[in-house]
């Protein structure tokens, strides 16, 4: 899930008007991500992905797990037949896959690198073999690339440096000025937390640089938007050495922060896969981001979303649907959901009109869990829409399996932090699942789900730790019926009306 909080904007102000002092802006964050997953009537082309088939010994080892002997003929047409086959060891069987495609490409799967085209060879393999009509959507994106930086007091020796990690898409700089809070003249230090509105507003007044505080001691990772102007720096430090930057400010004692950073352009890829029966004119759609980030695995975010779509598609191949079914991963969701913005984009308005919904999950198996539902809203972050009845209903049908199966769920606001947010600004109904990511969990929430009250939903969340050992067990079995179930209804179901 890519991490859209409150974008950092473009400066109105000239570069020169920025650089005479910069803003230490320290904004409160768990390893954060600012930035920010076919065929038919879909705008997609086939491409060919690097590595060709699935590469490595991507075999598909669902394919072989021992399950209940009627899911090799029966159509699992009904939801009894279905649930029946979606069974836990098949989805971590994909996520086993992904977690090895990350081990032997240096530890990611981001968009741009070995490990994403890995992953696209992997879930192309599986969802040909099962029967669908797949294609490859390739994009241009921009990558960023980090080559040196430094944080220091003035005079302060390299070797005493103040410890910090550029932000990717960080812009280069070389800046000397005192640190100070929001509210301060134009190109003063802004300090406060992340999220804040008046960061925006800290920015837009001229801030030449900028200074993200973690929330913890923890690794640090993170992105900004690709929109950050390109001589705007961008570091993180840890929740300790942001508490002495804070008391810089008290003094207005200056810092000195240089960064040398780049971009190039690089292809990322979109994998549709459609069913061959089902009226193509009203399409069901499914996604998933298929991404990672660079610092790890991403097999919560969003591994968990990736491979419950694979095992879903696999038990209903022989599903005969009413609507035609669309399944998509997304590529680099992670820079700013840039591969569903792309796929949306390229829609004509007769295809756009044949998509009756979207249904996107994106980390559905935190370890803290919560189980959250959202749609209903119409775009995202935006006041309803004429699509916000039909959204409404999704959400009910989400609401409706917990319920049936006793257990809480929540209405959470959609906001535009993964992929249904191009097709809700569109004015397509959507709905998804979600159970948390750098947020604290409150005691109410443990008292409804169990877990730790005061402690994030995934400690894990854009880190490299996100592995298999960061799956919540008990979500991902519960969610991998209800992503399931939801598919397999509006596979066989039309709106009224």
């Amino acid at each position: 899930m890519a991490h859209i909080t409150s974008p950092l904007p473009h400066s109105p102000l000239p570069a020169a008007a920025r650089s005479v002092r910069w803003s230490c802006l320290l904004l409160a964050a768990a390893a954060l991500q600012l930035s920010g997953c076919g065929g038919g009537d879909s705008p997609t082309q086939s491409a060919s992905v690097p590595g060709g088939a699935a590469s490595a010994d991507a075999q598909d080892p669902a394919a072989t797990l021992a399950l209940p002997a009627q899911c090799a003929t029966q159509p699992n047409d009904t939801p009894e037949q279905l649930l029946e086959c979606m069974t836990p060891v098949g989805v971590r069987a994909h996520l086993q896959q992904l977690m090895a495609i990350a081990q032997a490409n240096k530890g990611t799967r981001m968009a741009g690198t070995a490990g994403y085209d890995a992953s696209i060879a992997y879930a192309r393999k599986v969802l040909s073999e099962a029967g669908y009509r797949v294609t490859v959507q390739p994009f241009e994106f921009p990558v960023s690339r980090i080559h040196r930086s430094s944080l220091r007091e003035p005079g302060q020796l390299a070797a005493d440096a103040i410890p910090h990690q550029v932000a990717h898409y960080s812009g280069s700089a070389d800046i000397t000025a005192p640190v100070s809070r929001p509210g301060a003249d134009q190109g003063s230090s802004a300090i406060f937390p992340r999220g804040k509105p008046a960061k925006s507003s800290a920015l837009q007044a001229g801030a030449a640089g900028v200074v993200i505080q973690s929330l913890d001691e923890g690794e640090l990772t993170g992105s900004v938007p690709i929109s950050t102007p390109l001589d705007l720096p961008v570091v993180l430090v840890t929740h300790s050495v942001g508490e002495q930057l804070v008391q810089r400010a008290l003094t207005s004692l200056p810092l000195h922060l240089q960064t040398e950073t780049s971009r190039s352009m690089a292809t990322a890829y979109n994998l549709l896969a459609e069913s061959i029966g089902g009226d193509p004119n009203h399409v069901t759609m499914v996604g998933a981001h298929l991404d990672s980030v660079r610092a790890g695995a991403g097999i919560n975010d969003n591994g968990s979303g990736t491979a419950t779509l694979l095992e879903t598609a696999r038990q209903m191949a022989r599903v005969q649907p009413l609507n035609r079914l669309r399944f998509a991963l997304w590529g680099a969701e992670e820079q700013g959901l840039l591969g569903s913005t792309h796929y949306v984009d390229q829609l004509d308005a007769d295809q756009r009109s044949k998509i009756d919904l979207y249904l996107n999950f994106d980390m559905i198996a935190s370890p803290n869990h919560v189980f959250y539902v959202y749609g209903g809203e119409g775009a995202a972050g935006a006041p309803p829409s004429a699509s916000s009845q039909r959204s409404a209903q999704i959400v009910k049908t989400l609401e409706d399996f917990y319920a049936q199966r006793q257990i809480p769920s929540k209405r959470m606001a959609s906001g535009g932090r993964s992929d249904h947010k191009p097709f809700a600004d569109i004015g397509i109904p959507y709905g998804g699942l979600f159970t948390g990511a750098e947020e604290i969990k409150s005691r109410e929430e443990a008292r409804l789900w169990g877990g730790t009250a005061g402690v994030a939903f995934d400690r894990c969340y854009h880190r490299s730790c996100d592995t298999l050992a960061n799956i919540g067990a008990r979500a991902l079995d519960i969610n991998a019926d209800a992503v399931a179930h939801s598919v397999l209804f509006y596979a066989m179901h039309r709106f009224a009306g």
